[in-house]
């Protein structure tokens, strides 16, 4: 089997993460998958990027200054008002710049659409599959897009220009994904997980809340408590674990299945890598896919 390897946040680990300067070079590199965040500006255009509000880690405003505090929500602003931020480096001693030490400052670049990177895939006449992940959340709405509007607005784009073959969609709201394949036979899906604890953890400041509201419709406890039995139940075509959730016995459960296994939060050390492909996965996603496509040549 294959391992496909999927450039996280369109290689984050070389370049500012979800620009078009790291997915341009994904493309070129031709890496069997570019990995980014969606959102919907308040215009409703689909713009690339990780967090739910500007991150002060990333964004300078017009007059080159690190922003202070956390922006304003993306879907509160504009694309013209979203363009005048520059996200081409990490702030020093940013989180950022430490996990991503050899990454390349690209200055001037803003925050791109989805649009401009499927017009850019054209033009090169790229192979690489897009991996979008649909960025909404039950537990944080009055900062989010309308997660029917977003599913709409990112399927209208690809089919548009004949590219729903070569999507993945992502999502941990598993109805977003069975609706994606209700609207779109074409598109393939990849049913995103994280440990329930992490969800009320991150979480706890705003309540308690309940990890079995993304599952949707397809809740594990239906099937037999097996996670990859609900997803091939919702008619979704991948399985994305957290690389630290899963064991290599799940992974072939689900394997057997007919589903993907799609593992995210790899680590691109070395340790990290071994760990990723013990598991023999369909596929590793990680910041710095050139790592790991050197070490698969080794091992040839």
């Amino acid at each position: 089997m294959k391992t496909k390897i999927i450039a996280s946040e369109c290689c984050a680990g070389l370049f500012p993460q979800n620009t078009l300067s790291g997915f341009l070079y994904c493309l070129e590199q031709d890496i069997d998958g570019i990995e980014f965040d969606v959102h919907l500006s308040r215009d409703e255009h689909v713009v690339v990027q990780h967090d739910y509000v500007l991150n002060r880690r990333i964004t300078r405003d017009v007059s080159g200054n690190w922003l202070e505090k956390p922006g304003l929500p993306l879907c509160q602003l504009t694309l013209n008002e979203l363009k005048k931020y520059d996200v081409g480096r990490y702030s020093p001693a940013s989180r950022e710049e430490k996990t991503y030490p050899d990454y390349n400052p690209v200055d001037g670049q803003v925050i791109p659409t989805l649009a401009e990177f499927v017009a850019s895939y054209g033009d090169y006449g790229a192979h690489s599959e897009l991996w979008v992940e649909l960025k909404t959340t039950p537990y944080q709405r009055d900062i989010s897009a309308n997660p029917k509007t977003l599913l709409k607005a990112v399927l209208d784009i690809v089919k548009r220009v004949q590219l729903a073959k070569r999507t993945m969609l992502l999502a941990f709201e598993w109805d977003l994904l069975v609706a994606a394949k209700n609207t779109c036979p074409d598109i393939r899906t990849d049913f995103l997980t994280i440990n329930p604890e992490f969800i009320i953890a991150t979480y706890k400041r705003t309540g308690l809340v309940d990890p079995d509201q993304l599952y949707g419709k397809f809740n594990p406890k239906q099937h037999e408590d097996s996670v990859p039995r609900a997803i091939k139940a919702a008619g979704g075509d991948g399985w994305g674990p957290y690389v630290n959730d899963v064991t290599k016995e799940e992974v072939t459960a689900a394997q057997k299945l007919g589903l993907e296994v799609n593992l995210w939060g790899v680590e691109s050390s070395a340790q990290g890598m071994r760990h990723a492909l013990s598991l023999e996965a369909n596929s590793i996603t990680l910041a710095r896919p050139d790592l790991l496509k050197d070490k698969l040549a080794l091992m040839k």
